[in-house]
């Protein structure tokens, strides 16, 4: 392979994350709390309220590999640009007719932009800076993870409370607008695209599909993956259905994009202590009780679902239990892979993210045919408890080095017995 120069990424600084991180996870987040509800609402049934919701990950799930690839060739401006482009674009649909084709088509290409712009953001917040140590680069992770848990917090309560305020035409009308805000924050904050520096040629979108398997023959990454898979499933179980839960006990959007509000902020308010923690605890004690907590919690809301004392309390613990799970994906994936992978890295924590959403409306909408909603919720929640406890004994085992060491080491121990 041949050595390409190019020059190296300019890091982006705090308030740059800050405001980009912020605003992506508002706009995101307050959008997904209300199309299970705005389809029942329409006469919609669950299981066409289930396929609305799978469309947004279908796209993401197959793309974002060699998204993550383009983001390491050609520079993260581009791709965040063109993810907030996708997301406009999938607004518009919001105001057509609500036909069921038209939902899933709109929430496609909102998924799809949505992954680009994610992609991209965490590509640069990842990438390693010189003389850093790995408990300072935990400790940024954790900080760019806490303006992410700071968007959440604002968008599900957003969403609720213009809903409230006028229906669900106004919040479509600013979460478009803020899309629109996202390009132009992305053009003027960010520096002209500048791919991270490289050895070799760049991977091409086809081939990184290849990468990925090759980094997935790492057994940390491999567990990375499925670790993040499963905190989507249980977060989207909070974001996407408890919501349709709560509607069908007759709570009100404002009260539930309040509660979904209170589990975002005790996740901001735990990210800052993510770094002492996964040094204290280790990164097998660390995902089995972010894992494990948050399946739990979530799955108990069937328990009392008209009792908001008991809501408040379980999304609190949930929060803070899946506040930890982005930083501690981001941290695994970015110490096993280098700096010229790292949107391929990206990407493959991505398409993990992306098929949890895909998964766990197929899983609702399959097992909701056969039982009921709060049945289907233990169901889930039982089924990621159980990865949350192969996960971490998964990590204790110890790991064998790669073929090529087992063979140079096995050469110098012949070559010490001659």
């Amino acid at each position: 392979m041949t050595t390409r120069s190019v020059r190296s990424t300019k890091i982006p600084g705090t308030a740059t994350f800050a405001v980009l991180g912020i605003f992506y996870w508002s706009t995101h987040t307050m959008l997904r709390p209300l199309m299970g509800p705005a389809v029942l609402e329409q006469g919609g049934t669950q299981w066409e309220a289930s396929l609305v919701l799978a469309s947004f990950a279908i796209l993401p799930t197959l793309a974002a590999i060699p998204i993550g690839a383009l983001t390491d060739r050609w520079g993260t401006r581009t791709l965040l640009v063109w993810g907030a482009v996708l997301m406009v674009a999938g607004g518009a649909t919001l105001f057509a007719p609500p036909l069921l084709w038209i939902l899933i088509a709109g929430q496609a290409i909102i998924g799809l932009g949505t992954l680009a712009f994610w992609v991209a953001l965490q590509t640069t917040a990842t990438r390693p800076r010189d003389g850093e140590s790995t408990d300072r680069k935990n400790s940024r992770i954790a900080t760019f993870s806490l303006f992410m848990a700071a968007g959440q917090s604002v968008g599900p309560a957003l969403g609720g409370f213009l809903h409230t305020a006028g229906g669900y035409l106004l919040a479509f009308v600013v979460y478009t607008a803020l899309a629109v805000l996202l390009i132009v924050l992305s053009l003027t904050l960010l520096p002209g695209d500048r791919p991270a520096p490289a050895t070799t040629e760049p991977v091409t979108t086809l081939r990184s599909y290849g990468e990925a398997a090759r980094m997935m023959r790492n057994p940390t990454v491999l567990v990375t993956v499925l670790v993040s898979f499963a905190a989507l499933i249980i977060l989207d179980m909070r974001t996407a259905y408890m919501p349709v839960l709560l509607v069908d006990e007759g709570l009100p959007q404002w009260r539930i994009g309040a509660l979904l509000s209170v589990a975002a902020v005790a996740g901001f308010l735990a990210r800052p202590f993510f770094a002492p923690a996964l040094r204290t605890l280790g990164t097998s004690w660390t995902v089995g009780l972010v894992l494990g907590v948050g399946a739990v919690s979530a799955a108990l809301v069937v328990v009392a679902p008209t009792n908001v004392a008991v809501l408040v309390m379980l999304c609190a613990v949930n929060g803070s239990a899946v506040g930890f799970a982005q930083p501690l994906t981001l941290t695994l994936m970015s110490e096993e892979t280098p700096a010229d992978k790292r949107g391929i890295a990206s990407g493959l924590r991505s398409t993990a993210n992306r098929g949890a959403q895909l998964a766990d409306p197929a899983l609702f909408g399959a097992l909701g045919l056969v039982m009921a909603l709060p049945a289907v919720f233990l169901a889930v929640g039982g089924l990621s408890l159980t990865i949350a406890v192969v996960s971490a004994v998964a990590l204790r085992l110890p790991r064998r080095p790669p073929a090529a060491g087992r063979r140079h080491e096995e050469k110098s121990a012949t070559l010490a017995e001659l």
